[in-house]
């Protein structure tokens, strides 16, 4: 995602989440990246009523991977994870396709393959937290047989199309993010990982 492309409507749904005036300088494509993984990953978690301890941690665990190449930034993305409890953005597909526009397949799919995880931290792949996340999916434009795959991978049930499988292998290939920050291209490493796992 190219940070000049940033839309003032993505700065100021950031400013609005926040609680904090924005400029665009302040916006990067990781603060817009974690912005829409904080909105899943929090949705996959409040969407069965129950907070599993599990969740909390895996939560914990993904954020720190990513915010440790954001540390002049720590504040923001604390401020960003509380606003998008309060504002239930979680709930608000429209905001999360305006964070996403600019996402490329790959980065979309990496923000789903961390939805999916989430969903199966705790054991239980529930099927509310897996119609959210086909429904978040479908939202932001996911092929179909992608989301399938995901489905099937972390759910561990049905048979996964061996196409759309390597489709989904290409789109998480680390070498994809490659013009990113290293730590997308670490993401795409570890989701490939557990592709490859299941």
């Amino acid at each position: 995602m190219d940070t000049s492309l940033v839309s003032l409507e993505v700065v100021e749904l950031l400013s609005r989440i926040s609680g904090q005036k924005l400029r665009p300088q302040d916006v990067t494509p990781l603060v817009v990246f974690l912005t829409a993984l904080i909105s899943i990953l929090r949705g996959v978690i409040i969407i069965d009523k129950m907070v599993a301890v599990e969740e909390e941690e895996r939560l914990q665990k993904t954020l720190k991977a990513f915010v440790n190449a954001e540390r002049d930034r720590v504040q923001l993305i604390q401020r960003i994870l509380k606003g998008v409890a309060k504002q239930q953005v979680y709930f608000n597909p429209g905001e999360l396709v305006t964070l996403t526009a600019l996402f490329s397949d790959s980065e979309k799919l990496l923000l789903m393959g961390f939805g999916y995880e989430m969903s199966a931290a705790d054991g239980d792949f529930d099927i509310r937290e897996q119609m959210y996340l086909q429904s978040i999916g479908k939202r932001l434009g996911i092929d179909p047989r992608h989301i399938a795959v995901l489905d099937c991978v972390f759910s561990k049930e049905g048979n996964v199309d061996p196409e759309a499988f390597a489709e989904v292998k290409t789109l998480l290939d680390p070498n994809e993010f490659e013009h990113h920050n290293s730590v997308f291209a670490k993401a795409a490493k570890h989701l490939s990982s557990l592709l490859d796992f299941k």
